[in-house]
């Protein structure tokens, strides 16, 4: 009986490994052209990105987005589409700010350890801790973004963008 099962699990595992290699074929990113280091200009964007979201700054993210991009967080209307995507998501993080009253607000960035690149592709988790004050009490809320870049007329723009807390996890 005991053996049956585990058979029964060897297959099972076997086929999901089948099944998602075909889809990661499917999605044109083989294995061999995923480039080994993250490209400086990708790294630089996510930097730009996650300042502005502190800052305010609203001008350095004007043209990051591509065309279609989309951007979710946890503030409402919780996504944002388009080429100003980015704009209307740093306009939402200042809203939240002012509303809660969150003095010294910034974020840290951790160190990547997700990542897969190719020429014309990047996808990666980026952990972040959000830092501040409350009526003088900290406040901190940890997490991480998902970013998809794709580079469009040769620059490297933000596809998708999505926050997730940690306490979602």
């Amino acid at each position: 009986m005991m053996r049956k099962s585990i058979f029964t699990m060897v297959r099972v595992g076997l086929l999901l490994i089948l099944i998602t290699g075909q889809k990661a074929m499917a999605a044109g990113v083989n294995l061999a052209d995923t480039v080994k280091k993250l490209n400086p200009e990708v790294l630089q964007s996510v930097n730009t990105v996650l300042k502005a979201c502190y800052t305010f700054d609203i001008d350095k993210v004007t043209d990051m987005y591509a065309p279609n991009a989309v951007v979710t967080d946890e503030q409402q209307p919780f996504s944002w589409n388009g080429q100003l995507a980015g704009v209307q998501w740093v306009n939402s993080v200042q809203k939240a700010v002012r509303e809660f009253k969150i003095k010294d607000f910034t974020v840290i960035v951790k160190r990547i350890k997700i990542f897969r690149q190719t020429e014309e592709l990047a996808y990666l988790i980026v952990p972040v801790e959000y830092t501040g004050t409350v009526n003088g009490d900290p406040f901190n809320e940890e997490g991480a973004f998902s970013f998809v870049f794709r580079i469009v007329s040769g620059k490297w723009l933000i596809k998708s963008q999505a926050w997730v807390p940690k306490n979602g996890l």
